[in-house]
């Protein structure tokens, strides 16, 4: 069988060199191809699937049209060997060729398959360090980004542990990322800075051509922020030198796409196009639907800060096609599947132990009963211990239930806030463009005044949604706690209402448990609500403290106050009470009317 394949592979690998294209695929199919001549051995033949398993990946990551003929050798020859570690690097690179494609759920559960198949096979642990470092590149591209955090964290030791650094310079130069993108909201470019260079001191230590392209681009990148344009210059120069002569087409799309930025910046709309569109055209070469997106996202930004709306919306049309072919939520679904068999599992293997206990105890008790009578209140007291201990496990495993009910409900708050903000307020903003891009010069007044109506609702409504969907689950209550969601959520408030909020925050308040967070930030969401519905306030104070072992909040208005009659069970206090309740709290109400409302809220930490 194994002589059948390798023929094959040297079929394979002749046909691949009549279709060079590529040095860095070119040296490796030379290899391949001196290997498949040498005398079978396990050395020999472990060695073939580690160069094929190389070389598929890279043709992946290049777009090479011989992808799928590498993909396919791989697959052949692996099952002809029987290298455990085969099985999981073919695994890995079926969820590369998914990950490219954008299909992200396949993706993620071939990594994941490839990182338990890799975990018990054993060896060098290069290949398991990769593996985990993929898996969480793709929870981050669906969201997930703390989840990814954990992998890489989980993968560190793996990667340290390897002579080559590869897998160590993509940990530290997602870190930089993390400290440098906007979206990860923590902006601080001197860190970003910090694990960068970490990087580059490991350049002589690592392998991949893709992240020798990269590191100098994320250094541009980031001189360009501290303002050492010479310094940003001459790494984004380096950055395109090597990224065109590996061929790396994502990161020549993603140093045009810097460029267009610099451009963009200084409102020079017609350079800016150029290296979009140029970006974009690097972005489809790479075949890579995630980089498609966002070249399309960012010409669309472009187009509207021009006021040309209708390229804006065509290629906006184009980023929400490619945007939904992606599927994140059902990688967000498969990530949580997976996570609720784990915890199933466990959970029954419990269960199980906790039967055997229990049969234990009754033979021991049957045991010393029929024998020694003497010892019957030596065991009762021993039982009385172990159902203590089982009474703890319970608390403990309830605890868990309410964590991953919150877990749950944090996902369908997500999901529900992505669908108010993705798909209503871009159908909105698409009917408010098409609505502005009426001549409305020749209607009668009257039609011109209703059409001006319409398109300040819309504008009204798109605002609402906006906050709505943010306010569901911001993503500051979750990464940096209710503080800073709270300050958010204030900032937003003082620019979209005609109240004025004030936050007083304890600085000595510490971060209580997530269910706390979010009870209590949900609990401000429903009394801000009430005040801006009935309150008629022109001010409102939201203040937090520590003391004793207890959270203390209150939000108190200079508003009518409620009237003597007002019903202290109806629905928003109602919610108010259950969720306080739930956190074994305390709350009164104190309402005087054309003197204001304040509600005091007291919950253990």
């Amino acid at each position: 069988m194994k002589k059948i394949v390798c023929i094959f592979i040297v079929f394979l690998l002749n046909v691949g060199f009549s279709k060079a294209q590529n040095p860095l695929l070119d040296s490796l199919i030379h290899h391949i191809h001196d290997l498949s001549t040498q005398k079978s051995s396990l050395h020999r033949d472990t060695n073939i699937v580690l160069s094929l398993s190389l070389l598929t990946e890279r043709s992946i990551n290049l777009g090479d049209s011989r992808e799928l003929m590498f993909l396919d050798s791989l697959k052949r020859f692996t099952v002809a060997v029987e290298w455990p570690k085969g099985i999981g690097l073919y695994q890995r690179a079926l969820g590369k060729y998914n990950d490219i494609k954008g299909n992200y759920t396949e993706a993620f559960q071939h990594y994941n398959q490839a990182i338990q198949t890799l975990k018990k096979a054993g060896g060098d642990p290069y290949e398991l360090a990769y593996t985990y470092v993929l898996a969480a590149f793709v929870l981050n591209n669906n969201g997930l980004t703390n989840k990814c955090l954990e992998l890489l964290y989980e993968a560190l030791p793996y990667a340290k542990a390897t002579t080559n650094k590869n897998n160590l310079g993509w940990i530290y130069d997602f870190l930089g990322d993390y400290n440098y993108y906007d979206s990860f909201g923590v902006r601080n470019y001197k860190k970003a800075l910090f694990y960068y260079k970490q990087v580059e001191r490991l350049m002589p230590y690592t392998t991949s051509p893709t992240l020798k392209a990269d590191n100098p681009h994320c250094l541009a990148n980031v001189y360009m922020k501290l303002g050492n344009e010479a310094l940003a210059t001459q790494y984004r120069d380096k950055a395109l030198a090597l990224a065109k002569s590996y061929n790396n087409r994502v990161v020549i799309f993603a140093t045009y796409a810097d460029l267009a930025d610099i451009y963009d910046q200084k409102q020079s709309y017609a350079k800016a196009l150029e290296y979009r569109k140029a970006s974009l055209d690097y972005a489809r070469r790479s075949g890579w639907k995630e980089m498609q997106s966002r070249a399309e996202n960012y010409i669309y930004q472009t187009y509207k800060r021009m006021g040309d709306y209708q390229n804006a919306l065509k290629y906006y049309e184009l980023h929400k096609m490619h945007e939904d072919s992606l599927g994140r939520f059902s990688v967000q679904k498969a990530y949580a599947e997976l996570q609720a068999k784990y915890e199933a599992e466990k959970q029954q293997l419990r269960i199980s132990d906790l039967e055997n206990e229990k049969l234990t105890q009754w033979r021991n008790f049957l045991i010393g009963l029929s024998i020694l009578g003497l010892f019957v209140a030596g065991f009762v007291f021993w039982s009385n211990h172990k159902l203590k201990t089982t009474n703890k496990q319970l608390s403990i495993k309830n605890k868990e239930i309410e964590e991953a009910l919150l877990k749950g409900q944090t996902l369908e708050r997500k999901r529900v806030a992505s669908e108010l903000h993705d798909n209503l307020n871009t159908k909105i903003a698409a009917l408010r463009w098409r609505l502005e891009a009426l001549d409305t010069s020749k209607y009668p007044e009257t039609d011109q005044k209703i059409h001006a109506g319409i398109l300040q609702t819309l504008e009204d409504v798109y605002a609402d949604v906006r906050l709505i969907s943010h306010n569901l689950l911001p993503p500051e209550l979750e990464t940096q706690g209710l503080a800073m969601a709270l300050q958010k959520l204030i900032e937003k408030l003082n620019l979209n209402t005609k109240t004025t909020f004030h936050l007083i925050v304890d600085e000595a308040l510490a971060r209580p448990s997530p269910t706390t967070e979010y009870q209590l930030y949900s609990i401000i969401l429903e009394l801000v609500n009430n005040v801006l519905k009935h309150a008629h306030a022109q001010k409102v104070w939201i203040s937090l403290s520590e003391k004793n072992q207890s959270i203390f909040l209150t939000v108190s208005d200079d508003g009518i106050g409620m009237p003597t009659h007002t019903n202290p069970t109806g629905v928003g206090l109602r919610n108010i009470s259950a969720r306080v309740e739930s956190l074994k709290g305390t709350w009164s109400l104190d309402t005087k009317p054309k003197v204001g409302t304040k509600i005091s809220i007291e919950v253990p930490v």
